[in-house]
């Protein structure tokens, strides 16, 4: 008894940890913006090919020889390279994407509504019948949105169009980012799919918008938060969220997770002065606990 508590307590540590690392990747990247006028576009490149490079190096020391098994199948192409594009780029451009136009604890709070997303998937695609607590809680947190991006009156919007588009696609990203891979996942080692599949995204990124092409102030202080969103928050965050994995289920690593938009939140607090509402604070509130509590009953099924 005393081991398996043992082992939950350190998975739930681990998934903690994710979601700690995974906030300090929006904070990153909004004094990154904020700092040195630099764009979403150029920050995937970065982070895209860096992860990608840092997971494979991963991957090939912990078993050379399989780390090019994945390609010696061709039906595995379409797959990966859909994973690849639709979910681990999409989810990539749309977070920054919004994170420049907005700031970081709203962008956050928008993908973690990514489990509404999966269940509206789910209901109309599979066929899958939601359970009535699920549809209140999908409910609940829109309203939640709705309250965060408009104060309860659509005439003043406290959130652009464009950021409130780009943060719930990043949501539905992450829905792609869960179910493409699946099969993938289950027949070779996760380090070596998203190693090959952030890799694969990054070069086509930077076919696109290299990241040579620098369209800001190259300093010390800019390349450090550069690679604090690369490895801190991206290989990092991912290798403590798949460690979580082994010790916990997913739906427990998932809640835990829900450490990232909270500290995105407190950290905008502290390191740019914002000041959040009491409307602003109950909807992120609101949100936030209706997703955790879908994504729990989900875990049921």
């Amino acid at each position: 008894m005393k081991k398996i508590n043992n082992t939950i307590f350190k998975g739930t540590i681990y998934a903690i940890l994710a979601g700690f690392f995974w906030a300090f990747s929006g904070i990153f990247g909004q004094i990154f913006f904020e700092d040195f006028g630099g764009n979403a576009l150029w920050i995937t490149s970065f982070r895209l090919l860096i992860a990608g490079i840092i997971l494979l190096f991963i991957s090939y020391f912990q078993k050379s020889s399989a780390f090019l098994s994945i390609w010696q199948d061709k039906k595995n192409y379409l797959e990966l390279f859909g994973y690849a594009i639709f979910g681990v780029l999409m989810v990539q451009i749309t977070f920054y994407g919004c994170i420049q136009v907005s700031n970081a604890a709203t962008a956050t709070v928008l993908q973690f509504t990514a489990p509404v997303f999966l269940l509206l998937y789910l209901a109309l695609f599979r066929h899958q019948k939601p359970r009535l607590k699920s549809v209140v809680l999908v409910v609940i947190a829109l309203i939640g949105i709705f309250f965060l991006t408009t104060h309860g009156n659509l005439k003043t919007m406290t959130l652009s169009p464009v950021a409130l588009f780009l943060g719930l696609l990043s949501a539905v990203a992450v829905v792609s980012y869960s179910l493409l891979p699946k099969r993938l996942l289950q027949t070779y080692e996760v380090t070596n799919v998203v190693g090959w599949a952030m890799l694969i995204a990054g070069v086509i990124m930077n076919s696109f918008y290299p990241v040579w092409r620098l369209d800001f102030d190259l300093t010390i202080k800019s390349l450090f938060l550069a690679l604090g969103v690369a490895v801190v928050g991206t290989a990092v965050a991912f290798m403590f969220n798949m460690s979580a994995i082994k010790y916990i289920s997913p739906v427990v690593a998932e809640v835990c997770a829900a450490m990232e938009p909270i500290l995105a939140a407190i950290f905008s607090v502290i390191l740019f002065g914002m000041r959040f509402d009491v409307v602003t604070v109950i909807s992120m509130i609101v949100t936030l606990t209706s997703v955790i509590l879908l994504s729990l009953e989900e875990g049921k099924s």
